[in-house]
């Protein structure tokens, strides 16, 4: 494996890149002021810009610093059309000795249903296998929001199985319905 760190990727519709300061406005009042958004995240609920900072430790120095690590996959999610940053990509507990990551993602409610999701998965999963070098991706989402399944399922992921009652978000205890693709099946594709 060869962590990169977050890299800019392209895909038709979107820019993915690493979040600066001058995003926090965007990206809160496109995603995270909707509480229809952040019920589904473990994010402790942002009634402000300053919640951004204050309460959920997001676009602090350290924060914006982690950057640095190359095993760090944090993307902003920005319309190429607009600029405007609409959400956000995470690969999360990137695991060397498994070779697996878990993907994580949230987009503002005006964007949904419009395949953008699915598009900026597809290129964070090709991102991840062929440059990266990771075995497995995986991700899970909650019983409740069977959108975000579809973005897995679109994106060739496998249903695994659900764990049930093994998880909780802002929308409190949630069954876990979890998805995977492995480096074998992407490329036999």
């Amino acid at each position: 494996m060869e962590h990169k760190g977050t890299v800019v990727l392209e895909t038709k519709r979107l820019i993915l890149r690493p979040f600066c300061m001058e995003d926090l406005e965007q990206i809160y009042y496109n995603c995270w002021s909707d509480k229809d958004v952040w019920k589904w995240t473990n994010y402790v609920p942002m009634n402000s810009v300053e919640d951004v900072i204050n309460a959920a430790n997001m676009f602090t120095e350290n924060w914006l610093g982690a950057y640095q690590r190359p095993n760090r996959y944090s993307w902003a999610i920005q319309l190429k059309e607009s600029g405007e940053v609409i959400g956000r990509y995470f690969g999360m507990n990137p695991d060397d000795k498994v070779s697996q990551v878990e993907l994580a993602y949230e987009m503002g409610k005006e964007w949904w249903n419009k395949g953008l999701m699915t598009e900026a998965t597809k290129k964070v999963i090709d991102f991840f296998f062929r440059e990266v070098g990771f075995n497995r991706i995986y991700a899970y989402h909650a019983g409740g929001n069977p959108a975000s399944g579809r973005v897995m399922q679109k994106c060739n992921m496998v249903y695994e199985g659900t764990l049930r009652q093994a998880g909780r978000c802002n929308n409190g205890i949630i069954d876990k319905v979890c998805y995977s693709i492995l480096l074998s099946e992407y490329f036999s594709e």
